[in-house]
């Protein structure tokens, strides 16, 4: 529960956060925005491959001017929006280092997933929660 809190302030103290609007077509619908102080969500993207597997990717910048460990998941799901089980839903590090852009790329594990979502963290703090859906 106090996560829950804890995701809530955090939603709520962020402003001047915006994105241009998707297009209609897009596999991707950014529900709420995301960034903390200094890690800072820039573009957020989906797509399904040729081959059928959903394609995640993220960019961000490290605003600080220390060098940071972030910790991310992404949970997929299928198209009637239950979550799809994987070892590929497991917490994973991405560096981020002062002052600089960092990545995240993911592929789904299943050709069935059509909707993602991102978690990320920082020092046991979660300041990224964003759900996907191609609709």
């Amino acid at each position: 529960m106090r996560l829950v809190g804890l995701i809530v302030l955090i939603l709520f103290s962020m402003t001047g956060c915006s994105k241009s609007p998707e297009p209609e077509d897009s596999i991707v619908k950014v529900i709420s925005s995301c960034s903390s102080s200094d890690i800072i969500i820039k573009d957020i993207k989906g797509r399904k491959r040729a081959d059928g597997f959903m394609q995640a990717q993220v960019s961000g910048e490290n605003k600080s001017g220390t060098y940071q460990v972030l910790e991310y998941r992404i949970v997929w799901f299928d198209k009637d929006g239950f979550k799809i089980e994987s070892i590929l839903s497991k917490w994973n590090t991405v560096p981020a280092y002062a002052k600089q852009p960092f990545y995240i790329n993911a592929t789904s594990p299943d050709t069935k997933a059509t909707t993602f979502r991102l978690y990320i963290k920082k020092e046991k703090e979660v300041i990224c929660e964003e759900q996907y859906d191609g609709h």
